[in-house]
């Protein structure tokens, strides 16, 4: 019995669909051959047989292979920075979650917002407070949400946006500019609120990482840093009208991580220079930026130790 044109049509298909699936496992099978390594931390390609990186010290294993590399991160989320400061965020909802339920709110926070207790306790960026001297609160504020769709909406930008600059800048230099933006952004809400302003989210950060990818954008002259440059302003303008219109949104947060991620893109270069001083300089600064993390979030646990 002859088949129908439909059936060839659909028979076709599946053959081309199995070429193709052939094709990429040949392609990902050649890739895992490839025995040489990318360091994390300065992106440099060295041999596969190196178990530290010879630039900048790293500690390097088979998954850092270029193979390997390509198939996990096909497969499988890539364990990054990104993703830490996607778990981080995440802990302090649970925290404030939590907090909220011992004043029998959970629930009704969870969706509506936390109450404005909760958050203060926990390290919101709480004008009066950083008056008083607890500037900690300029760093863990970017670490806590109001509510869900808060913390979705940011952690959504976060996987989106985060992945892409820490590629491009390395791992030091995102967190330095993820702490440091989150610090300009916090630095624009308390001085625009004129010390009275209780604020907290991600925003001012991620308004960092669209602003450096702008500055990237400036500095290339080619093809894909006008392409880069063009979608992160769209997206720094849609952002920016948005937080206008909603009511309660901290624009100044937003313009300050904006500004702080393009001078930093403006200057520090994605091209990481491989001498021995600068490798240090940034190891160093990346090592700072985790301290100063842990140290604002120990503050916090005593505060919320006696607020339990």
């Amino acid at each position: 019995m002859p088949l129908s044109p439909r059936m060839k049509w659909k028979l076709r298909q599946y053959q081309n669909s199995f070429e193709e699936f052939k094709d990429r496992f040949r392609t990902i099978f050649k890739g895992v051959l490839q025995k040489q390594k990318v360091c994390p931390a300065c992106r440099a390609l060295v041999s596969g047989e190196e178990n530290t990186c010879p630039f900048c010290g790293e500690s390097l294993s088979i998954m850092h292979r270029v193979g390997v590399r390509r198939v996990t991160t096909s497969l499988l989320p890539d364990i990054n920075y990104t993703m830490l400061l996607l778990a981080l965020n995440f802990l302090m909802f649970a925290l404030s979650l939590i907090a909220s339920s011992k004043l029998g709110q959970g629930w009704v926070g969870l969706l509506q917002g936390f109450p404005a207790r909760v958050l203060v306790d926990l390290g919101a960026n709480y004008g009066p407070l950083i008056l008083y001297g607890e500037y900690f609160r300029l760093i863990t504020g970017a670490f806590l949400h109001a509510n869900l769709v808060h913390l979705l909406f940011n952690m959504m930008v976060l996987f989106d946006v985060g992945p892409a600059v820490e590629e491009m800048y390395g791992q030091h230099r995102f967190l330095c500019l993820y702490l440091f933006t989150s610090i300009t952004g916090s630095l624009a809400s308390f001085l625009w609120g004129r010390g009275m302003n209780l604020m907290v989210g991600a925003s001012g950060a991620l308004f960092g990482l669209i602003g450096v990818m702008i500055a990237y954008g400036y500095q290339h002259r080619t093809a894909l840093a006008e392409q880069i440059k063009s979608m992160y302003l769209r997206w720094a303008i849609y952002g920016l009208i948005f937080g206008l219109m909603m009511p309660g949104v901290d624009n100044a947060a937003h313009v300050g991580g904006l500004l702080g991620g393009m001078i930093f893109g403006f200057v520090v270069s994605d091209m990481p220079v491989l001498t021995r001083g600068a490798i240090l300089w940034w190891r160093t600064l990346n090592y700072m930026a985790w301290l100063a993390v842990a140290a604002c979030l120990l503050m916090v646990a005593a505060r919320y130790g006696r607020f339990l």
